[in-house]
């Protein structure tokens, strides 16, 4: 009772704090949207949301929660899924957007999601290009935090790479706002370090001439030429592509595949990209093209048509009990996708509500080792990855405890079942889950992860996946 009665005037304090256009309550229809997780199982109902709309609410916000028993987190777009019992902080708020052409830099509000910095890119400075997500509808800060894979990371990089990603304006526990730049442990954590050091409300990204005639886009090929696409694939990778061209491989049952816009079953889907242009891309893809009974529904476009391309992955989001299992490959051998495209299709045999809400995805060519070296980035990505293999086991979110337990083993088993018993497994921060090990994630530079988490989040309130040092 006495904690019940603490908290309802900790609540009433937080409430004074803000403007009541900066409060969103459970019987408000903004609440589901402002608050859903892309994972349902991982949604904690918050009794709060608050949305400040200024640096210094937020300073206001962050101080106070520090403070008080309840139980908070910071939410961007919600594809990280994190939530917490009490307040959940919406950053969607903190939409800046100044681009400057002269010195090639943008300052992008932290609540942003990418569809609208693509939108608000080509509108205010049209031929130019920036190292964003590849799924529009997830958060900037999100993706800065654990690394943030691009399009065009084989070429430039991660998001929070220092090439792309130069600066930001951080809330820290305290209320104190500073640019990252001026404690640069603080700016080399943010890249990559999977979160907690602060709030991040806004940051500064490079932007560059990039061409506005790529060729992309859906080629649909029927899954009984499986063997076809895993020989092409591999022939197409001996061949070292030109660092403008990537492609991604989707294996979905038909809940899935609707969100990508398609509606044919029993296809596989290579989304394929070549920002040299169109007569680039069908020869470096007619491997695709010529497989009998492929369909072509690629087209020209710009990076924020291709992000529209992924666009209604977001119309899925909070309907499904699911466990995202990313990791990085140097290699990608036919044997690799045979392996993995027969486990996702052996689900069926086990559950067929979980095989329909099961997702398999290869994205080729989309990374690269850090410009300069491994130090630079608080995320250490492991030697020469060029590969990203996403596995993400689900179920329907009224499953029920037993579905959800088999989607988290068959999470847990998933990649040595696909690459191996043997295989060294890299997992990738956004795909953090309680029974990895964030020592392996993070690897070498865990340690010093650890002491930076105690400096900038001295009583461990953050959510985030590495704990600080006791």
């Amino acid at each position: 009772m006495a904690e019940s009665q603490t908290k309802d005037t900790q609540f009433n304090h937080l409430r004074s704090l803000l403007d009541t256009s900066e409060i969103i309550t459970a019987d408000s229809p903004e609440y589901k949207p402002q608050s859903q997780t892309w994972a349902y199982q991982k949604q904690r109902a918050p009794r709060l949301v608050v949305r400040p709309r200024s640096v210094e609410s937020l300073a206001k916000v962050i101080a106070y929660l520090y403070s008080t028993q309840l139980d908070f987190a910071i939410y961007g777009h919600g594809y990280l899924s994190t939530s917490a019992e009490d307040v959940l902080v919406n950053m969607s708020a903190f939409d800046e957007f100044h681009v400057d052409p002269h010195s090639e830099l943008v300052t992008v509000g932290a609540g942003h999601a990418w569809s609208e910095v693509y939108r608000k890119l080509e509108s205010e400075a049209p031929g130019y290009g920036i190292v964003g997500a590849r799924t529009p509808c997830v958060g900037v800060a999100g993706t800065i935090v654990t690394g943030g894979f691009s399009w065009l990371s084989g070429e430039r990089g991660c998001i929070s790479d220092p090439i792309n990603m130069l600066d930001a304006k951080v809330v820290k526990y305290d209320g104190s706002v500073v640019w990252a730049s001026s404690e640069p442990e603080l700016l080399w954590a943010l890249r990559g370090g999977g979160g907690g050091f602060g709030v991040l409300a806004s940051v500064v990204l490079r932007v560059f001439p990039y061409p506005q005639d790529i060729w992309a886009g859906p080629i649909l090929v029927p899954r009984e030429h499986l063997d076809q696409v895993a020989d092409g694939i591999a022939a197409f990778l001996s061949e070292q592509p030109d660092p403008k061209i990537t492609m991604f491989l989707y294996v979905l049952k038909k809940k899935l595949l609707e969100s990508l816009g398609t509606v044919h079953s029993d296809m596989l889907v290579i989304h394929a990209l070549d920002a040299n242009g169109e007569a680039h891309g069908r020869e470096s893809f007619r491997w695709a093209l010529d497989i009998p009974g492929a369909i072509d529904q690629t087209s020209i476009t710009t990076l924020a048509g291709v992000a529209k391309l992924q666009d209604k992955i977001r119309t899925v989001k909070g309907t499904m009990n699911q466990i995202f299992a990313p990791l990085l490959l140097e290699d990608m051998p036919r044997e690799t996708i045979i392996n993995a495209v027969k486990w996702v299709e052996s689900l069926a045999e086990i559950d067929k509500s979980v095989a329909d809400c099961t997702y398999l995805i290869f994205e080729l060519l989309g990374s690269r080792d850090p410009a300069g070296t491994n130090a630079s980035v608080a995320y250490p990505r492991p030697p020469r990855a060029k590969h990203l293999l996403l596995l993400g086991p689900g179920c329907p979110s009224d499953a029920g405890p037993d579905k959800e337990k088999l989607v988290r083993e068959l999470a847990i088993n998933a990649p040595s079942r696909v690459l191996g018993d043997d295989a060294e497994l890299h997992f990738m921060p956004n795909g953090y889950e309680e029974y990895l090990d964030p020592a392996k994630i993070w690897g070498v530079h865990f340690d010093k992860l650890r002491e930076l988490r105690r400096k900038y989040d001295p009583q461990g309130r953050f959510k985030a996946p590495i704990k600080h040092a006791v």
